[in-house]
């Protein structure tokens, strides 16, 4: 292969993996994940934000839907990081619950190889990348 056709074969490479980062800016519980507050959260992240951590409990089609909202929820004081281990993206963020003992709740979570796991209830789920947090509101099933 001559050098000016590696170079364009490089820069198509490098133009697919541009256009790649910007697609599915959310990375996005593909179902809800025990973190040990009720039944089980649906949670998106963008791991370029410092901050960028949103829930919402499932709607009748999962994560894909909402029974929460209006809308879904950016989690109080969200912290998403890079960990001391290479690929790996450190999340959490505080909630609230219904117990008057225990009105907050720490929940931490690490997301490795498209997947998210909780740091406290061991619990995983595979991760899927959407370009947006638009969770239309299902209501349940009857």
């Amino acid at each position: 292969m001559n050098g000016l056709a590696l170079i364009a074969v490089l820069s198509m490479a490098g133009c697919g993996r541009a256009s790649a980062q910007v697609d599915g800016r959310y990375l996005v519980t593909s179902s809800a994940i025990d973190v040990g507050v009720g039944p089980g959260l649906c949670l998106a992240v963008d791991p370029r934000d410092p901050h960028g951590a949103w829930w919402w409990q499932p709607g009748a089609s999962g994560c894909t839907s909402r029974s929460t909202g209006p809308t879904v929820f950016h989690a109080d004081r969200a912290v998403v990081s890079r960990s001391g281990q290479p690929e790996v993206t450190a999340v959490s963020f505080r909630m609230g619950t219904m117990s008057a003992t225990r009105p907050f709740m720490d929940i931490r979570l690490a997301i490795e190889d498209s997947r998210m796991r909780s740091l406290d209830t061991g619990a995983a789920v595979d991760l899927q990348r959407r370009n947006d947090l638009d969770v239309p509101e299902k209501p349940p099933r009857p």
